[in-house]
């Protein structure tokens, strides 16, 4: 049996925190300062005594770091989809990535963040943060994971929740 059956068909979408294909990716290691899911927005929060990053679920005033990358030997925080607070894991800052989203999304629109609902938007709204040097990689409807292209600029200044 042929491992692509038909090598033309589209493929299947991936899970949220997983980088959709193998074109150039990068991502740094990092401890959670406090629970995160993935396929999430990160800061960094500190740093660990071996002077790995420590990171937490971003918020408004902060500087966005990446993605959390998906890892199938996390703690269990209420689900199997969620870093615990110590659990080590992997930030991806650039590269294309799913996040699973709330409404429709259009390829090349910008990418908003609500952190009530953990979601991704294409268009902003009180309380949703944006994401910048990123946007959606292709359209996809509400509830689904889309790829998300990303590049962290270093230096990057805070991002502030939309009023």
């Amino acid at each position: 049996m042929a491992l692509f059956p038909d090598p033309k068909a589209k493929p299947l979408n991936g899970s949220a925190g997983q980088f959709q294909n193998m074109e150039e990716w990068n991502a740094f290691t990092a401890f959670a300062s406090a629970p995160v899911g993935f396929g999430m927005p990160v800061s960094v929060s500190g740093q660990a005594g071996d002077g790995t990053a420590q990171v937490k679920p971003l918020a408004t005033g902060e500087v966005f770091a990446g993605i959390t990358r998906e890892n199938i030997t996390t703690s269990t925080v209420g689900d199997s989809l969620t870093y615990a607070i110590g659990d080590q894991l992997a930030v991806a800052d650039e590269g294309v990535i799913f996040v699973p989203v709330a409404g429709a999304v259009t390829k090349g629109q910008k990418p908003f963040f609500n952190p009530t609902n953990q979601r991704f938007y294409g268009a902003s709204a009180a309380g949703y943060l944006p994401i910048p040097n990123a946007e959606f990689d292709q359209g996809g409807a509400a509830g689904t994971v889309v790829p998300l292209r990303l590049r962290v600029v270093p230096g990057g200044a805070a991002v502030t929740a939309a009023t």
